[in-house]
């Protein structure tokens, strides 16, 4: 479990793990695989040391540069593009394939006895075809270059990058919306759900609150 301590969880947007705030820290949680603190807290950094865990400890104005860092391997597994860029791959190997095809085809033709009509005419077809064949495999080749030229160029465009990231992230809250909701509802909820929704909120808790804590930190309606 990753454990990320700040006290702005719009710092840690782009991370994945348990946000607590720092201001309610008491101990260590020993179930925790790694630890990010986003400011100076020296006894939190201590105390997980001491206990051999991995802290890294990061500025808050450093977040630019871990979103931008972030944001270079978000953009490296976009489904959609790594889907074009292996279609076009594969067209290639096809078109590289059949060309083999058809150039056995016509060394044969070729080194056939005869003058037949018929076998001009398919040599000629063979012929038009491999034509046909090295210029589908050309432009297959030129859409991977262009391909790979707009993912590099986007690569460099931050402001691209983080309007893709704005489009992913509203994506993945229209299939998990964090709406408000009445008490009622919040009652029905677990421990990490109600930390998840104060963490939305800016809202710190303590890590050990319990559940009837938790929800005397949700705002009223």
């Amino acid at each position: 479990m990753k454990l990320i301590y700040t006290r702005v969880a719009a710092a840690a947007a782009l991370e994945v793990g348990t946000i607590a705030n720092p201001d309610y820290y008491e101990y260590p949680n020993r179930s925790a695989k790694e630890v990010i603190i986003f400011g100076d807290y020296p006894k939190i950094h201590n105390d997980y040391e001491a206990l051999n865990i991995p802290v890294e400890v990061r500025k808050l104005e450093e977040r630019a540069k871990t979103t931008l860092a972030t944001v270079n391997v978000a953009v490296g597994i976009i489904p959609e593009l790594q889907e074009v860029i292996d279609q076009a791959k594969a067209d290639c190997e096809k078109v590289v394939e059949e060309n083999g095809q058809l150039k056995q085809k016509i060394e044969i033709l070729e080194q056939a006895s005869g003058d037949s009509s018929e076998l001009i005419s398919e040599n000629s077809r063979l012929k038009d075809a491999l034509l046909q064949s090295d210029n589908a495999s050309k432009a297959a080749e030129g859409k991977v270059v262009s391909i790979q030229a707009e993912f590099d160029a986007f690569k460099n465009d931050v402001a691209a990058m983080q309007a893709r990231i704005a489009e992913l992230e509203a994506g993945k809250a229209a299939e998990n919306p964090a709406t408000e909701t009445s008490t009622n509802d919040f009652e029905n909820w677990s421990n990490d759900q109600l930390k998840e929704y104060l963490a939305s909120k800016d809202i710190g808790y303590k890590p050990t609150a319990s559940k009837a804590e938790l929800l005397k930190l949700i705002p009223k309606e």
